[in-house]
């Protein structure tokens, strides 16, 4: 099979809707101008985290992504929980760099959808947002591979809308140490969870520049908010 440049696989998470794809199909013909092919799966099933891992680890070779030279990853929250395991079965040996979308408000939503709306969470859903509320973030172990971290500093609407219930698990801490993964580059962006999906254009220069040379641009913004900043009682 002929080898192939770049590739970038976006593992989309429990925001991603039906027409938030449009932000995705607007960098790919930038991205494959630029010799970087585009693949965005259908990978997170209502049965759980493993089956979930299942699915992707099935589309990473129905795809063919290791005929590539080097594979990248955007893995929004879901999407870090499922890959992080698969990286360390050897699943991705091509993996040059992957950028994590992190929150210090999102990554708290799948808890409180369970808790709070346990039948919807479960009807829209399924097992997996309980599997991802229970389970603790595994950092990737990938020394070959380049890390980033992209922080979100404003709330979702469901986060506000729950801001009691998601103030109450403690305060909001963006510094970049406060996720548990090491990382070669860190950067935070204005933009809320739901902001992302539909403005993915936006973070593209920097996912871009990641990917070509290991670190986000000069003009990224690398000082974190303060936890006064992030407060919801604001």
């Amino acid at each position: 099979m002929e080898r192939k440049g770049d590739a970038l696989l976006i593992l989309t998470g429990f925001g991603y809707g039906r027409h938030d794809g449009n932000g995705f199909t607007s960098i790919a013909a930038s991205a494959a101008a630029d010799g970087i092919d585009v693949y965005v799966p259908k990978y997170l099933t209502r049965t759980g985290l493993d089956s979930s891992r299942d699915s992707l680890r099935s589309f990473i070779r129905a795809q063919h992504l290791d005929r590539y030279e080097r594979l990248h990853v955007f893995a929004f929250i879901a999407g870090a929980w499922t890959i992080n395991p698969l990286v360390a079965r050897d699943t991705t040996p091509n993996l040059a760099s992957i950028v994590y979308d992190r929150s210090p408000y999102q990554e708290r939503a799948p808890q409180i959808a369970v808790d709070a709306l346990p039948l919807p969470a479960w009807l829209r859903y399924g097992s997996t947002i309980s599997d991802v509320a229970r389970t603790p973030y595994t950092p990737l172990a990938a020394p070959g591979a380049k890390v980033a971290l992209l922080i979100e500093t404003l709330p979702s609407a469901f986060i506000r809308h729950h801001a009691k219930e998601a103030s109450a698990a403690g305060r909001f801490d963006a510094r970049c140490h406060a996720f548990g993964q090491p990382y070669d580059d860190c950067a935070y962006i204005a933009m809320s969870h739901d902001d992302i999906y539909k403005r993915f254009v936006d973070l593209w220069p920097d996912v871009e520049a990641f990917i070509h040379t290991g670190r986000f641009r000069v003009d990224a913004v690398r000082t974190a908010p303060s936890a006064a900043a992030l407060s919801l009682s604001r």
